[in-house]
């Protein structure tokens, strides 16, 4: 079973939610093995960026919806979708105005899981009580969607067992939190792990979190 939930930083004001998050779960389908799970947590690339970046989470779930295609395929049609858009956006803007974007996705269908991110981007999975930082590394995804003709996101699949936690988040936090203040956090109850987090990131002026718990059977 899993518990979601997020919370968002604009303009140094707190929100349960952020429009650069997206949740797009089937937990009510009847055989739960064949529900496909996806979270997208989007990072402007630059403060332009932000207006053109409010939809991208939703064309990304949206394509990822679109066929019910393998997870890998799913987040890669997303992601393409996503640039698309973006490099619309910037056909149609003056050079400074340009767009781009970072970008996690991950998805989850019985005990499959994978995760393809862009850069800027971040996610930490704690795993058997170990913190362990994902990030880009491929050249090809080392750059925003958007600002160049292609991209290939990096790809990375993952065993998970109950009691496992994973957090997408902007980089920025990320940054501003140690392996041992993100490992104490990830080892409270899940509803405790994002008040736990958000006091860690007042002093942020934007930033989002999203933390997907699988929760332990009782």
């Amino acid at each position: 079973m899993l518990w979601v939930g997020q919370f968002g930083i604009i303009d140094g004001q707190p929100r349960e939610d952020s429009p650069w998050v997206g949740v797009f779960a089937e937990s009510d389908r009847a055989d739960p093995e064949e529900a496909m799970d996806l979270f997208v947590l989007v990072e402007p690339a630059r403060p332009e960026s932000e207006d053109a970046c409010r939809e991208l989470a939703s064309t990304i779930g949206a394509k990822f919806r679109e066929r019910r295609l393998s997870l890998s395929g799913g987040i890669l049609r997303g992601l393409e979708a996503a640039h698309e858009e973006l490099r619309e956006w910037n056909r149609k803007s003056l050079k400074e105005h340009r767009a781009g974007a970072g970008v996690s996705c991950l998805a989850l269908r019985g005990g499959a899981c994978y995760l393809g991110q862009v850069a800027p981007a971040a996610c930490v999975i704690l795993r058997a009580g170990t913190v362990v930082r994902l990030a880009p590394e491929l050249p090809d995804a080392a750059e925003p969607l958007g600002l160049h003709e292609e991209f290939w996101p990096d790809l990375s699949q993952h065993e998970l067992s109950e009691g496992d936690r994973l957090l997408l988040l902007s980089p920025g936090l990320s940054e501003a939190l140690s392996d041992e203040e993100l490992g104490e956090a990830l080892a409270l109850e899940p509803d405790e792990t994002l008040p736990a987090l958000y006091r860690k990131a007042k002093g942020l002026d934007r930033c989002a979190a999203l933390l997907v718990a699988l929760l332990e059977t009782r």
